[in-house]
């Protein structure tokens, strides 16, 4: 009979294993622990939250990385990242505790992207939130957690990428460019620096067909009559498109302008209307892509890039609160404690652009291949509880660590390929088991990791099986042993072996342990 076929992991999901597994553990403990040392308390959370959840938080761009079904008339989705439902979870259960509120989580997360190296479709998040605190306080504190966890696992030579929503996005509202093209712009941000200018303006051209608003003669006579279509355009762009349509089409009745048979009316004042609208946002877009490549440009240390920013902000005439408020954030961070990374300032950061608020930051560190893994990411986010219906809004900022990235970066070799026991015992009859199991009870009090020879394997066999896990020391009680109440405790690496008391194991073990480690 041929075997059943194999069932294998989806594509993008992965098992782990003891060694990985148990460096999993050690990263969350140490994560946790340090959250919890600045009042960051647990929440555990949903896996399964509704779609509309996300959509609220991030748009319709989340839609195709969601993995989202329908059940029972209602759109579920396996939850991508953590923030949304820790806002969610605020809203419908904590709004009446006092503020600040610290949070801290982890767990599983799903996203439908291309599974890359350190990139899969099932991966651990643990972060921190913190709800009801703005300023430069607020800001440094999330940032110094961020920094100081990852230096309790032993990452020193991070750098922290710090930029600012606001330096963009007040720039493009007080142009008045209308929302669809102000968001365009901001989620763009990034493609301009990696991608280039030609880029982003045809990706605008989707939007706005051609940036010199070229017409046809119908539609031009129709505009300018007389010269008075400016006036009109001038108009039009104060009204809503239903009362513009009312008045293009009282327009051209009123100058007895005649739609010619093979035009439809309602297409051509569509097209006029867009016209006029478009007309007005060409020269904007062009001054908003000239600020964003100059703006993108400023990077570096904050020493560098601070006057250079202020400077484009008076050239410009803008206010340069985003500066302010970075230079303060950066002040209280020098105050909060020395941190091992370095600094880089970013005002070309694409981290979100249309959900970030303020500060938005990125940690990274070059792996042994000396490319740059981004370990962690987060930022201030003050509209996300009005969004999802707080009953008032909520100041908020925090971040998120990547587990299975920082667990790569820290994995040294061949060391951690698998879960190594301490000690394995072997009874050699089952008469030498019960008087083998105190000896292992008393041992796993002391946090000795131990297994048990429960195979009936030879001696000669077992020992060849604790040489190949690795075990650091082998304990043999067979009758002789238990006659004399000393167990023989063999050194696997070193060839040697004592005889000790029972009594005296957990003891002797520990320094045995100690010693060969």
């Amino acid at each position: 009979m041929a075997p059943a076929a194999k069932i294998t992991a989806l594509r993008g999901m992965r098992d782990v294993f003891k060694a990985e597994y148990a460096q999993r553990r050690r990263i969350l403990h140490t994560l946790e622990r340090q959250f919890r040392l600045y009042g960051y308390g647990p929440i555990d959370l949903p896996i399964l939250e509704n779609t509309e959840l996300y959509l609220r938080k991030s748009g319709e761009d989340i839609s195709a990385r969601l993995y989202e079904f329908d059940f029972k008339n209602r759109r579920i989705a396996l939850r991508p990242e953590l923030t949304a439902s820790v806002a969610r979870a605020y809203v419908e259960r904590l709004q009446d505790e006092p503020l600040p509120l610290r949070i801290q989580y982890a767990g599983p997360v799903f996203r439908y992207e291309k599974p890359q190296l350190d990139r899969y479709r099932q991966f651990t998040m643990t972060g921190a939130e913190l709800l009801g605190a703005g300023g430069a306080k607020a800001d440094a504190e999330i940032l110094h957690l961020a920094c100081l966890g990852l230096e309790q696992l032993g990452i020193k030579d991070y750098e922290l990428v710090i930029g600012h929503a606001a330096a963009l996005e007040d720039f493009l509202l007080q142009l008045g460019l209308r929302k669809q093209l102000l968001n365009h712009l901001l989620r763009n941000m990034e493609n301009l620096r990696k991608r280039s200018l030609k880029h982003v303006v045809e990706s605008l051209q989707a939007i706005v067909p051609d940036f010199d608003f070229e017409i046809d003669d119908s539609e031009r006579d129709i505009l300018n009559p007389d010269g008075s279509g400016q006036r009109l355009i001038s108009v039009l762009r104060d009204m809503t498109d239903a009362e513009a349509r009312g008045a293009i089409t009282d327009f051209l009745r009123s100058l007895n302008i005649q739609i010619a048979a093979n035009r439809d009316e309602g297409e051509i004042i569509d097209r006029l209307l867009q016209k006029a609208r478009e007309d007005e946002q060409g020269p904007k877009l062009r001054i908003a892509l000239d600020y964003m490549r100059r703006l993108g440009a400023l990077s570096g240390s904050p020493e560098y890039v601070l006057p250079r920013a202020r400077a484009l902000a008076a050239e410009y005439e803008l206010d340069s609160d985003a500066i302010s408020q970075l230079e303060d954030t950066l002040a209280v961070l020098a105050d909060s404690g020395e941190l091992q990374g370095s600094i880089k300032l970013d005002f070309g950061m694409n981290r979100g652009l249309h959900y970030y608020t303020g500060l938005m930051f990125e940690i990274h560190c070059a792996n042994a291949a000396g490319e740059a893994i981004q370990l962690c990411g987060g930022g201030r986010y003050d509209n996300l509880i009005s969004i999802l219906g707080g009953a008032q809004p909520v100041l908020a900022a925090g971040f998120a660590f990547g587990v299975e990235r920082i667990a790569r970066l820290l994995e040294t070799g061949e060391e951690q390929s698998r879960l190594r026991p301490d000690v394995y015992l072997i009874p050699i009859a089952e008469a030498d088991r019960a008087a083998g199991y105190q000896i292992v009870n008393a041992l796993r009090k002391r946090d000795v990791v131990v297994e048990v020879s429960i195979d009936d394997r030879s001696l000669r066999r077992s020992l060849k099986h604790a040489d190949r896990l690795g075990a650091g020391l082998v304990i043999i009680i067979g009758e002789a042993e238990r006659e004399r109440e000393a167990a023989i405790v063999r050194a696997m690496g070193a060839h040697q072996e004592w005889s000790v008391a029972f009594d005296e194991l957990p003891r002797q073990v520990e320094e045995l342990l100690k010693a060969h480690d």
